[in-house]
């Protein structure tokens, strides 16, 4: 009995051991680290511990964002996850275009997109921000 336990400890072990020790491993793991950091950054707290609706009516107009800081809705929760996963992409792509070792134009491109994922998020967090605001 005591023998079995060892080699299922064992075989477990081993294969713990090949899983973290994966290229893919190394790569998903702070991928979806930052993801679930994004996801929380953009309201699902709040959302799942205060529900409300996905767009609010007012003066019969549909309003993704609600002019109160005291609700979200979920169709806030999903702007804002949006811009913040475009910046997360935005810095990523800027730090891999900052490891090549030559410039060309894979990097300038790089740099290109993520210089405009970057502005499109932060323009959008701003806008999303004054729509906030009232």
């Amino acid at each position: 009995m005591e023998r079995k336990l060892e080699e299922l400890y064992n075989r477990l072990a081993e294969a713990f051991s090949k899983i973290i020790s994966a290229k893919q491993f190394k790569i998903g793991l702070p991928l979806a680290i930052a993801l679930f950091v994004v996801i929380l950054m953009s309201g699902l707290l709040y959302c799942i511990s205060n529900p409300t609706a996905a767009v609010i009516f007012v003066g019969g107009v549909v309003r993704v964002f609600i002019p109160d800081y005291m609700m979200q809705t979920y169709g806030e929760l999903f702007v804002m996850f949006t811009y913040y996963l475009m910046a997360l992409i935005g810095v990523v792509l800027y730090i891999m275009a900052g490891r090549e070792s030559f410039l060309g134009r894979r990097v300038k491109y790089m740099y290109i997109f993520s210089f405009i994922l970057l502005l499109i998020a932060f323009v959008g967090i701003l806008l999303a921000l004054q729509a906030k605001i009232g």
